[in-house]
């Protein structure tokens, strides 16, 4: 090879390297949001994840509220309907929860004094 074509197939070589040199920092840049990326979409994963299973227990928790006001509403009815029977058959009781009346007991009499 003659050395008028090596300087030449040298200097295309610099040329080239000039260009590579010039997008490496590009290159290295877009690994790093890549990397970047990937972090994120994990972390995403991981959030969605937690939520699908927050969302399950909501609906969980939902259920179990909605059992527990039909059985209230339940009780209240039978409350009600057992409260209507008194009435008819003229029964009346005091509610466990009123509150008693009490008299006040007789304050005891001063001894006379000597």
């Amino acid at each position: 090879m003659e050395e008028a074509q090596m300087r030449e197939r040298i200097t295309r070589w610099i040329a080239e390297s000039k260009e590579l040199f010039a997008v490496l920092p590009e290159l290295f840049e877009a690994e790093r949001f890549r990397r970047e990326l990937t972090e994120v979409r994990k972390e995403h994963g991981e959030l969605q994840r937690k939520l699908d299973e927050l969302r399950k227990q909501n609906e969980q928790l939902r259920a179990e509220k909605d059992e527990a006001v039909q059985a209230l509403a339940k009780v209240l009815e039978t409350v009600q309907a057992t409260n209507q029977i008194a009435q008819k058959l003229g029964v009346t009781t005091k509610s466990p929860f009123a509150r008693r009346v009490e008299t006040p007991a007789a304050a005891p009499n001063p001894a006379a004094p000597e």
